[in-house]
């Protein structure tokens, strides 16, 4: 099917194919066709690649090869409960078409063991099922564990619990003499051959990103090459806005959404983020008032945002008041404070490009796949929220993702 492994069963590779994917690439077909990785060494695996590159299509049909090969069951282990339950959807419609049971593992979602091949978890649940099936000694029906985001390793709070998970399934795999594949996969990962080495894994290492990432740094309203600190604009005063960081940042947003382009703004707090949201609601109120800028206020669709204002109150009892005052002009914050129904309504406004900026923390960064034109971070380079190499990776992944925008641009101010 196209360039599909002959491995890959057909209804398989038409069920990616209908979900966007029509052709690997390059660096998938490497991995897909290592022998190692089947019968009959069915071996660990670990690999880094960029954000959008493709990974998760890659475990998962490796997993599936071992899942109907060896008649065993996959467990599937994601950080994110929102991520989670986005897989959770897509692999059950491709899986099956050839008969195989995907079942979640998640918040208050659990399932009979004898009912699914597959089972999709966070890591806690993850932690928990695995706990349980060694207890009920069915764990050896297990063949194959897929983590994503395997950076998590390295997370102060859950990463402690990504060790166990995999130290577990180590052990058995080298003691109890029943083999169950690891997969590993992330966007930012260091140490990869210390890591390799721990799982017996053979590791793959690409760069190669299918949507052009720009990135930027901006100091003293100059966004600079992040790679040669080469200046290549100043931001002009076009939108008769003062010269600092939170007015160029406005700037940088408005500019956008007059290009009809998407926006994540990732701040360092709460507070930040509806401050931040706030802010531009005002400037963008400000236009509306004056009619100064008729490119801005024709890019927003101005009665799909009142319908999106008027589903906000119908599906969400109480709107933040912030919220109410943000959403008429395509903006909105998001972060945990938000109760799930309000955070799933911006989501959904945001991927349907209703909503053009949301200022988000850096749980957004990987908590969901909400790929946006240009991504914006407002990071402290110092003190106990200061910006890291790991988050910063997640946070620029969410600007150009494949089959969703051209390029991705990213910026980051150095306040």
């Amino acid at each position: 099917m196209l360039n599909y492994p002959s491995w890959v069963p057909n209804e398989i590779a038409v069920g990616y194919i209908e979900h966007g994917i029509q052709a690997l690439l390059s660096w998938q077909l490497d991995v897909l066709n290592n022998r190692s990785l089947q019968a009959p060494q069915y071996g660990n695996f670990i690999f880094s690649a960029p954000t959008s590159s493709g990974k998760t299509v890659v475990a998962e049909l490796i997993a599936v090869n071992t899942v109907r090969q060896l008649r065993c069951k996959a467990v599937f282990v994601f950080p994110y409960i929102s991520v989670a339950k986005e897989k959770f959807l897509t692999l059950q419609k491709i899986w099956r078409r050839v008969d195989l049971r995907v079942s979640a593992f998640m918040g208050s979602q659990t399932s009979p063991f004898q009912a699914w091949d597959a089972s999709i978890c966070t890591i806690e649940k993850a932690n928990s099922l695995l706990n349980r099936m060694i207890d009920e000694k069915t764990i050896f029906d297990i063949g194959v564990l897929v983590i994503d985001e395997f950076h998590m390793l390295f997370d102060g709070n859950r990463g402690p619990l990504v060790e166990h998970i995999v130290g577990k399934v180590l052990y058995i795999s080298r003691f109890l003499n029943h083999r169950i594949q690891i997969i590993g996969l992330s966007a930012t990962l260091p140490n990869l051959d210390e890591l390799a080495d721990w799982l017996n894994a053979e590791k793959y290492e690409t760069q190669f990103r299918p949507i052009q990432l720009h990135e930027m740094i901006m100091c003293d309203s100059q966004l600079r090459d992040v790679n040669t600190l080469q200046c290549i604009r100043t931001i002009s005063s076009e939108f008769t806005v003062p010269n600092d960081i939170e007015h160029s940042i406005i700037h940088l947003c408005t500019e956008s959404v007059v290009k009809g382009e998407s926006v994540l703004v990732f701040c360092s707090s709460k507070a930040e983020t509806e401050k931040l949201a706030l802010a531009i609601s005002h400037h963008f109120g400000d236009y509306f008032k004056s009619s100064n800028n008729q490119n801005l206020i024709s890019s927003l669709n101005i009665q799909s945002l009142e319908a999106v204002k008027q589903a906000f109150h119908h599906e969400v009892q109480f709107v933040d008041d912030i919220l109410q005052k943000t959403i008429p002009y395509g903006i909105a914050f998001h972060h945990a404070g938000l109760t799930v129904e309000e955070r799933e309504s911006i989501e959904n406004a945001f991927h349907e490009q209703l909503l053009r900026i949301v200022c988000a923390t850096s749980t957004l960064s990987s908590g969901i796949n909400l790929p946006a034109h240009r991504v914006i971070i407002k990071a402290q380079m110092c003190g106990p929220v200061a910006l890291n190499g790991l988050t910063y990776m997640q946070m620029i992944g969410r600007a150009g993702r494949l089959g969703q925008t051209e390029k991705g641009i990213n910026s980051t101010d150095c306040s």
